[in-house]
């Protein structure tokens, strides 16, 4: 191998090392609560599956947010089962939901879902609309749940027909406020639009405070009791 490409392969292997080490710094890990409440599951693949006492359940399928490990959305899933669902909850490359797009669409296909429910949470949440937008002519979506998120500038489900959900929270300090309501014109004119008193962008999942978040006035379990209960409102089965 000639020199200059040594030198080269070795450069790009540093950069690619340190990239992944920043990466993991800046990654919010699940509380030791929520890494009990990840046993609850059936991990299949990268696929965490939590499911429901009775049969013939609804279907969700669940992306975490950008550089917050899977586990830390295992609360928010063991209660959604509780509550009725069976969920999916995505593992994604590097905590990073746009790295593994296809990977809900591959859950429906490889579990035969036929009548599926996509959520996520602030970057997890464009993954999920970008799902549904790509099965929205299949007849297999049932609604889209978005948590402290927006949709991409590319993803147009304003015409949809199945129930869209926006939830945010009052002491949300990381969410891109102008953002956000600058892409409520990419929903359904129906979308459901709810806002939790109290809790912030971190109480979504279940993995301390985020930098530049707002301090809660509600503990996480009682934010992510509020989220089951608007779900089970707006998807009744």
């Amino acid at each position: 191998m000639k020199k200059w490409l040594k030198y080269v392969l070795g450069i790009l292997a540093f950069i690619t090392v340190i990239s992944v080490v920043g990466i993991r710094q800046l990654t919010y890990a699940p509380t030791p609560a929520a890494e009990l409440a990840a046993q609850k599951a059936v991990t299949e693949n990268y696929v965490s599956i939590f499911e429901p006492e009775q049969d013939d359940s609804p279907a969700i399928v669940l992306y975490q947010g950008g550089f917050v490990e899977q586990n830390a959305y295992a609360p928010l899933a063991s209660q959604l089962a509780e509550a009725g669902f069976t969920v999916y909850l995505i593992d994604t490359p590097l905590n990073l939901p746009v790295l593994a797009e296809q990977r809900g669409l591959a859950v429906v296909e490889d579990y035969q879902l036929t009548d599926v429910t996509f959520m996520g949470h602030s970057l997890g949440g464009v993954i999920a609309a970008n799902n549904a937008a790509a099965l929205v002519d299949s007849g297999k979506v049932a609604g889209l749940v978005l948590l402290a998120s927006y949709l991409a500038g590319s993803t147009d489900l304003s015409e949809v027909t199945f129930p869209v959900l926006s939830v945010t929270a009052s002491e949300d300090k990381v969410l891109n406020w102008e953002a956000f309501e600058a892409a409520t014109k990419l929903l359904p004119p129906d979308t459901t639009y709810d806002e939790i008193e109290g809790g912030n962008h971190s109480g979504f999942g279940d993995y301390g405070r985020q930098e530049k978040d707002g301090q809660a006035t509600i503990s996480s379990a009682e934010q992510r009791e509020l989220i089951v209960d608007l779900v089970v409102k707006n998807f009744p089965y």
